[in-house]
């Protein structure tokens, strides 16, 4: 374990030596405990910030919809639907 110094309000320290007082464990405990448990949810968030979106939505797949292969397929319905 690394030393490491931080600055907590006093009312926090007060909720803190509550809690350790209730469960029998050393305050020191518990701030390793919540930093721990916060850095794994800010790590599943910056997970999900940097994973690549898809390019393929599976739900438009799945009713039929997908890009126009003229790419502008509002512009000419009347030309697409004439050549069926």
């Amino acid at each position: 374990m690394a030393r490491v110094q931080v600055y907590l309000d006093p009312q926090d320290v007060d909720i803190l030596d509550t809690i350790a007082e209730k469960v029998r464990i050393k305050r020191s405990q518990i701030i390793r405990d919540l930093t721990k448990t916060v850095a794994l949810r800010y790590s599943q968030v910056a997970q999900l910030l940097t994973a690549k979106k898809s390019l393929k939505n599976p739900l438009l797949e799945l009713g039929g919809i997908e890009v126009s292969k003229t790419g502008r397929a509002s512009i000419n319905v009347d030309e697409i639907y004439s050549q069926t």
